[in-house]
């Protein structure tokens, strides 16, 4: 079983990069076609909040029979039989916040534009964390069932050397638990692989493939304060000083309650009855002054004035929360970088030890323990230097995504 493991290609699928992951994520995950959803919602709700402020058109009729009074005896006051047929025009001249709420329709298109861009920035760190965590776990499996293969080679080599009495059979209990060591790890690793396959393609809709890095991680551009700077034009930032706008439109919606509303309306009568059927159109303005209601209203207004409290507060919090990841991406950063130098001199020397133990314990100056204490070590430190590969590297395109970058602008 384990020789079949051996056999088999890790990976048989072609080379993917971030882009293509992250054009895949944006038409898959349904995060993205809401927003377009809403954006679309957005206008509708403002051609029905600019209706509000437009002229109206209705045609209205009326058919009305009276008990005649016992005195009244006939006259044209007194039809028994009264009908109304016309054209009603209704333009409003005032309507408290009507205006404010054609402006609010306005700002949430744009809100729900910048909210738009603020969801793909999203999606584009959640590909980015699965993009490199998939990477890391490949080559961390990679790098396991290399230690699955040289602890069977070993075993193989320590059987033939009992089978001529020239190693203890304590040797090879010794080998044949790495080898078991190893199964396992190879196991677990490849659990592990499999949760981030399903993570990536949940994401994207692609089925997983290699994922190739370059040893070199990219240097930080520019010093902090340039990537600090960018976070005001980010659109999930953006996005919130958007809801303040929309917050102080819902405030002058709310204060409108207080004004007087005032419709001027006129009629065209194609067919009436009574002293007026001769007379075929009128003019009117109707008023209607609020007086009192309650409290209704002034409540409505503090409630709209703490609405835009909460989203200031949301908004100051969100900048000071972007500031924080980004001094902890830029730090980490270069910290992984001088790391690296460290690590990739650790693994050229354990590679070199490994082999040297192998050579010496022929000649018999290294015990077989020695051999495989090196052998765990070279692994481990291939290990420990794959990972910092992709954690530079998730770092490094974290750090742009959280300037407000994506694939799509990036040169």
């Amino acid at each position: 079983m384990i020789i079949l493991l051996l056999l088999t290609p890790l990976f048989t699928y072609g080379a993917i990069d971030l882009k293509k992951a992250y054009e895949g994520a944006l038409h898959n995950m349904e995060s993205i076609h809401r927003a377009n959803a809403v954006i679309s919602q957005s206008e509708e709700q403002k051609k029905q909040a600019r209706a509000l402020v437009l002229p109206t058109l209705s045609g209205i009729g009326s058919f009305t029979r009276i008990d005649p009074p016992g005195n009244g005896g006939p006259s044209p006051f007194l039809l028994t039989r009264q009908h109304v047929a016309a054209l009603r025009l209704t333009q409003p001249l005032l309507r408290g916040g009507s205006v404010a709420a054609y402006q609010l329709a306005k700002e949430n298109v744009l809100l729900a534009r910048f909210q738009k861009e603020a969801s793909e920035l999203n999606l584009y760190q959640l590909v980015i964390n699965a993009y490199y965590s998939l990477s890391e776990s490949q080559s961390d499996v990679k790098n396991v069932k290399e230690l699955l293969k040289l602890s069977l080679e070993r075993v193989q080599e320590i059987k033939k050397r009992v089978s001529i009495g020239r190693s203890r059979k304590g040797e090879l209990l010794e080998v044949e638990a790495q080898q078991h060591i190893a199964e396992a790890q190879y196991q677990e690793a490849l659990m592990g692989l499999q949760a981030r396959e399903k993570s990536f393609e949940f994401l994207t809709g692609i089925s997983p493939e290699v994922i190739i890095l370059e040893n070199k991680i990219p240097e930080v551009r520019g010093n902090l304060q340039e990537y600090l700077n960018k976070i005001r034009i980010r659109p999930d930032i953006l996005a919130l000083h958007q809801e303040e706008k929309v917050a102080q439109r819902q405030i002058e919606i709310a204060r409108g309650g207080h004004l007087p509303q005032v419709d001027f309306i006129s009629n065209y009568y194609i067919d009436r009855t009574g002293i007026l059927s001769t007379s075929e159109w009128d003019l009117g303005v109707q008023v209607s002054l609020p007086l009192f209601q309650g409290g209704g209203v002034e409540s409505s207004v503090k409630e709209a004035l703490q609405g835009k409290r909460i989203v200031e507060l949301r908004s100051l919090e969100s900048e000071r929360s972007a500031q924080r990841d980004i001094l902890i991406h830029h730090q980490n950063l270069i910290q992984i970088q001088e790391q690296l130098k460290s690590v990739k001199e650790a693994l050229i020397k354990s590679q070199e030890a490994y082999k040297l133990s192998l050579k010496d314990y022929q000649f018999g100056l290294v015990t077989n323990l020695d051999v495989l204490r090196s052998m765990n070590v070279y692994i481990d430190t291939k290990r420990s230097y794959d990972g910092l590969i992709s954690m530079g590297h998730l770092n490094y395109k974290n750090l742009e995504a959280l300037t407000g970058l994506t694939p799509g602008e990036m040169k």
